[in-house]
């Protein structure tokens, strides 16, 4: 595996990523990633706080948008991230973090494309303005999961 990872931190990606004296290397990498994280976490914490009670009168069909958003943001995060990854792959892919990082990345997705499905149906059927306590926890479970992804993501430079 340290051989596996010392390759890919030593390909030319890794090696441009980390080393070019360039804006366009790591700063802009780093800088679309922490932009891709605000389209996922930012939408889903809006229509979590909905879910909540906060804006009640906001109508929850209006945020239909935000799964679009999201993914958009995802597919942002998921190819830097990569990119990040390759460009200190010996250090990441042997850090417990980065792997509860990316467990709970998971699991949030999970509860996202959950929430997804049990509010906008995909019958087309508009959603109900009243919240079930289920969709309530769900809420309450995402917005931690983002914290703790976010948090995860923090810790990665200090932690080893």
């Amino acid at each position: 595996m340290e051989a596996f990872l010392q390759r890919l931190q030593d390909s030319e990606i890794g090696y441009w990523v980390a080393t070019a004296p360039t804006i366009w290397a790591y700063p802009t990498i780093l800088t679309l990633h922490t932009i891709g994280l605000a389209m996922v976490v930012g939408p889903h914490a809006v229509l979590d706080l909905r879910l909540l009670g906060a804006g009640a009168r906001t109508p929850i069909a209006a945020l239909r948008g935000v799964f679009r958003i999201m993914a958009f943001g995802f597919v942002i995060n998921a190819s830097t991230g990569v990119a990040l990854f390759i460009s200190e792959a010996t250090e990441k892919g042997v850090a417990w973090i980065f792997y509860v990082k990316l467990a709970i990345i998971a699991v949030a997705l999970i509860v996202a494309a959950r929430m997804r499905r049990t509010i906008f149906p995909s019958d087309g059927a508009p959603p109900a303005d009243a919240v079930s306590p289920g969709l309530k926890v769900m809420a309450a479970l995402s917005l931690a999961l983002w914290f703790g992804a976010i948090t995860a993501g923090r810790l990665m430079a200090y932690v080893k």
